[in-house]
């Protein structure tokens, strides 16, 4: 069946018995109206958990006005977090109340969840989830209580006490039956008692994509034939436990309780979110379809699945092949009983450790509160009144929604425009990584017992979050060190062939297409150099790219497939960022978590002017539509290394269209007059402010110049301000009419380049001092200098270039960056040729003395870079851009 065009899947599904509920809860959409919508299109259900609460009390101002409330009272964190959770379900209860009551008892109900910690304690499970059912007191309320060994008999009692009931954590068809046992011997009794049965609901909450995650690891540690089993555990198990449903509805047991208006205990499908990033991202929902069931999904997946599910029945009438899969899966060796143990007791400690952070978030809130901190937003008197209009417009255009939704009308209005709605994966991408976490440790584990040194190659997208966590983490104790190589000069490659014992190195060839020539060429060297052991090199790209092959045929260790919906710039919270990052001892679940809180604060539900990132891009957006296009980066040290990376997503997202906003990173702070009005700063603190640095933004403030402040309280903070600024530029790029998605310029360096090497062509000749002169008095007020430096980045040239930066910047009192070649053209090169024609560009480049070939090529690496700098000279030159070649920086500094 197809679903209707007046119909939304929801709906559609409802028509095949199907229930559709949402895994989500918080204040914000209750209040918006987001909620009421939802049920408007088919929604019949919602639950909660206390890592869902923790998300959205930590993630988000929902709450702060109720918190502040009670900031300064006597009551506990658990008190006020119950409170809090007791008032959203009361509240949610009564909007699902029209279903329920339209449905006698069927639909409509809302879940909260006894405390995690009581899992295995029966008795406080009973006495917690009476005097919580008491507290709500709606009749569509549906109390959690795990489908533990201990949770059963707590399960039965409450259910005979007229108390609905959903089962969560059930992942094995054994406890499913324990649990539906136990339904029907509450509902036996209750009928001998003269008891109504017709208003007792129960529904047993079936895990399904963890156990994939879980099953999936076990077989990829046998390998072999087994491999093809991937994907197909949690389905099959999921169809077991339906067959076994269907028989037991088809008994004349459940036939007498149902003739005297029992309800049947409805499978749910949980945990439905897809968790490995290879698979379909509805995969858990098209393939258990079917009627007296309930799917429960994330916001992701229901907007993934209206947007493009089937819709049409798929649990079998026949579970043979459920069972062949699973008679595979033990005869292979998989003790499938011990994959659901270690599910649930990993399970109930994840709840239980959100609920503790839970009480964390709450006391640190509250303690804020009370003292009454003032928020640091930003000072753009410029042009204040134009960020609060474009933020009154996007509420009332539902700008963050829309966003959420994957709308590309958002940015173009043609909605075929290429590279949108296939680029949108960053927004849910942590969310799956965090599935991933347990894999990527095991993996790091592997690497630890073997290596001593990481060299990861790629560039752009690929290289530079890496390289951030790098220079904001170092390796922890026991860890490889990492060594991110993204330039083409033969003294860097040399370098890193130098630095460390190559049998103990690994390589991690980084590429989302497969076909980088930066990688590829390192790849052919260092494949070389290490006699061609596959066991040391790793892989990073997208699904079915020439580099997977590749690791396939040269029996790469591991191939790191990352879904293919997320463009490179986006790429931190993925596994480009995350592997590298995982191999150096980063705490990765943290980071996620931090930005998991960070996505919340950016939910649909949130309005604008509450939004952080949303506020922060149209400040961004309109900042450049007032003038103020050169966004000025002021990093604490220990974060400093995240303009880098900044300075690709902003630069390549916005510079096209003849538009754009200039990211400014690692140039010195100056005195107010050396900068123009076509400056924004924006202020990034890692913990306590620096009263200097403070003092200099104030002048800068006083002088007219708008300045964002933002603040971290430590370094895994980087997880929310990755998610905060891809958010914000996606924003901005809304504001300024482009596609912030794509690269259209980029590829003309490449083909030049490409077309040097073909002709074996000689560089441009270098200018004389008199040219230079005369180039640099072309510069005017509004424009900027882009220093491209095509040498080796090493600490020498570091502090070389940037004392010549400085000086060029107060000579000239324009914006200046500064850039290794080749590693700009995948970062601000598309902004150089794509965003507005007020750039002048520095060229310096000197001949290596030593070269190195790159095997199977017909060029060297000191030719590819010759070329790579010849070839956007020429592209830059063809646009008419002011563009001069240097070999002696010495010109610079006299």
């Amino acid at each position: 069946m197809t679903k209707r065009a007046t119909q939304t899947a929801m709906q559609a599904l409802l028509e095949l018995g199907q229930s559709v509920w949402l895994d989500y809860l918080r204040r914000g959409m209750l209040r918006s109206g987001e909620l009421q919508s939802l049920i408007d299109d088919g929604l019949r259900g919602m639950t909660s958990n206390p890592t869902i609460f923790e998300h959205a009390i930590g993630g988000s101002s929902d709450y702060d006005d109720e918190l502040k409330a009670v900031a300064a009272s006597r009551k506990s964190d658990p008190e006020i977090f119950e409170q809090l959770a007791v008032e959203d379900v009361r509240q949610a209860a009564d909007l699902f109340r029209p279903v329920y009551d339209s449905t006698a008892g069927g639909d409509g109900f809302v879940s909260l969840e006894v405390s995690p910690t009581l899992a295995r304690d029966t008795d406080q499970t009973i006495a917690e989830a009476r005097r919580l059912w008491a507290a709500v007191n709606r009749p569509n309320l549906m109390i959690k209580v795990p489908g533990t060994k201990e949770g059963w008999p707590a399960i039965e009692r409450l259910l005979a006490e007229g108390i609905n009931i959903n089962i969560t954590l059930l992942f094995s068809l054994e406890h499913y039956r324990q649990v539906a046992e136990a339904y029907l011997r509450a509902l036996e009794a209750r009928a001998r008692e003269g008891k109504a049965i017709d208003r007792l609901a129960s529904v047993a909450s079936f895990f399904v994509s963890r156990v994939d995650t879980e099953t999936d690891r076990r077989l990829e540690a046998k390998g072999g034939a087994l491999l093809d089993l991937r994907g197909k555990v949690a389905i099959a198990n999921a169809q077991l436990a339906y067959a076994w449903f269907r028989e037991l509805s088809a008994g004349a047991r459940w036939q007498q309780l149902a003739s005297a208006g029992a309800r049947p205990q409805r499978l749910l499908w949980a945990s439905t979110g897809t968790k490995d990033p290879s698979y379909s991202d509805v995969l858990y929902v098209d393939s258990l379809i079917g009627p007296d069931t309930i799917n429960t999904m994330p916001p992701a997946t229901l907007q993934l699945f209206e947007d493009h599910g089937t819709v049409r029945r798929t649990l079998p009438e026949d579970a043979s092949e459920a069972r062949r899969i699973m008679d595979r899966l033990a005869a292979g060796g998989v003790d499938f009983a011990d994959v659901t143990r270690a599910l649930e007791d990993d399970g109930i400690e994840k709840f239980a450790k959100s609920f503790e952070t839970l009480l964390g978030v709450i006391g640190k809130k509250r303690q804020a509160l009370a003292s009454q901190r003032p928020r640091r937003h930003a000072a753009v008197r410029a042009f204040e009144a134009a960020v609060a209009v474009r933020l009154d417009s996007s509420d009332v255009d539902q700008l963050p929604k829309r966003i959420w939704a994957r709308d590309p009308k958002v940015w173009k209005d043609d909605p075929d425009t290429p590279e949108i709605r296939d680029r949108l994966g960053w927004l849910t991408v942590g969310e799956a990584m965090a599935q991933q976490v347990k894999a990527l440790q095991a993996f790091t584990g592997e690497v630890r017992a073997e290596f001593s040194r990481v060299v990861l190659c790629g560039m752009g997208g690929s290289s530079l979050a890496p390289e951030v966590l790098w220079r904001t983490f170092g390796a922890a104790p026991g860890h490889p060190t990492l060594y991110v190589l993204d330039s083409t000069d033969p003294r860097a490659v040399r370098q890193v062939e130098q630095g460390g014992d190559p049998a103990k190195t690994l390589f991690i060839i980084s590429s989302k297409s497969g076909t980088t020539q930066e990688s590829d060429s390192f790849f052919r060297y260092f494949w070389e150099r290490t006699g061609g052991r596959g066991s040391q090199f790793v892989a990073i790209t997208d699904p079915g790219t020439p580099l997977e092959r590749l690791a396939g045929e040269r029996r790469f260790r591991r191939a790191f497939l990352n879904p293919p919906d997320i463009g490179g710039r986006y790429s931190a919270l993925s596994y480009f960022g995350l592997v590298p990052a995982a191999l150096i001892g980063v705490d990765v679940a943290t980071l996620l978590h931090r930005a998991h809180r960070m996505t919340e604060a950016c939910a649909a539900v949130v309005p604008p002017l509450e939004n952080p990132a949303a506020r922060l891009g149209a400040v961004l957006g309109e900042g450049a539509l007032a003038g103020r296009d050169k966004a000025t980066f002021v990093l604490s040290p220990g974060i400093a290394s995240l303009g880098l990376w900044l300075e690709q997503l902003i630069a390549e997202s916005t510079g096209k269209e003849g538009k754009g906003i200039l990211p400014v990173a690692d140039e010195p702070l100056g005195s107010p007059e050396v900068y123009g009005k076509d400056r924004l700063f924006v202020s990034i603190v890692l913990g306590d402010t620096d009263p200097g640095i403070e003092s200099r933004l104030a002048e800068l403030e006083m002088a007219g110049h708008p300045v964002v402040h933002l603040k971290l309280d430590d370094r895994y903070d980087l997880g929310q301000e990755f998610f905060r600024w891809e958010f914000a530029t996606a924003v901005a790029g809304a504001v300024l009419r482009i596609n912030p998605f794509d690269q259209p310029n980029v590829a003309e360096s490449k083909a030049n380049t490409k077309a040097v090497l073909a002709k074996k062509g000689a560089s441009s000749p270098a200018a004389s001092a008199a040219e230079l002169e005369k180039f640099l008095a072309g510069i005017r007020p509004g424009d900027y200098l882009a220093i491209m430096a095509y040498l080796p980045p090493t600490p020498e040239n570091d502090r070389r270039l940037a004392a010549i930066r400085l000086r060029l910047r107060d000579r000239l009192k324009v914006a200046t960056t500064l850039g290794y070649g080749p590693r700009f053209l995948h970062s601000t090169g598309q902004f150089h040729k794509g965003g507005p024609p007020v750039g002048h560009f520095l060229q310096i480049s000197e001949r290596p003395k030593e070269d190195l070939p790159i095997p199977g090529e017909s060029f060297s690496f000191g030719q590819l870079e010759a070329a790579q700098a010849e070839g956007d000279l020429v592209a830059l030159r063809s646009r008419g851009r002011p563009a001069i070649r240097i070999e002696d920086p010495g010109l610079l500094e006299r």
